[in-house]
């Protein structure tokens, strides 16, 4: 019984690499009963933002289920891409890391039965709710 009360948390961040994603596991490393593990495809994540205590791995969300076969007890999903400018630049990498990516977490998650945080711009917002159709990325 004990033993179980000593067990530290699993808590996966997708984009732990990235500025948001990195600033948030510094805070989680904190907690010694916490094992932190980031999943960040680098795209605009950089292995200058690691922190010490946190396990990265490399690679693509839409590939979470063989990157992660631990069970996490909670997932903060911060990691798909984020640049509204550029997004008109390649529509499909945009579905493809967006679309595929967010849909593997939550599958993930929900397969699971993990708690998920997601933190998604606001950018889709702007103009009253009008925003949401005015790029890919939103």
């Amino acid at each position: 019984m004990a033993e179980a009360m000593f067990m530290k948390k699993i808590i996966l961040v997708t984009g732990g690499a990235g500025f948001i994603g990195s600033n948030l596991i510094e805070r989680l490393v904190k907690d010694e009963n916490n094992k932190i593990i980031s999943l960040d495809n680098y795209f605009t994540g950089k292995k200058e933002n690691h922190i010490e205590g946190a396990e990265y791995r490399e690679g693509h969300t839409k590939d979470i289920e063989k990157l992660v076969p631990e069970t996490p007890d909670l997932v903060y999903h911060l990691g798909e891409y984020s640049r509204v400018e550029k997004s008109f630049d390649d529509v499909a990498l945009v579905w493809d890391l967006n679309k595929i990516g967010t849909f593997s977490v939550l599958e993930f998650c929900r397969k699971r039965n993990v708690k998920i945080i997601y933190a998604g711009s606001s950018t889709k917002f702007g103009d009253g709710g009008l925003g949401r159709d005015q790029s890919p990325y939103a």
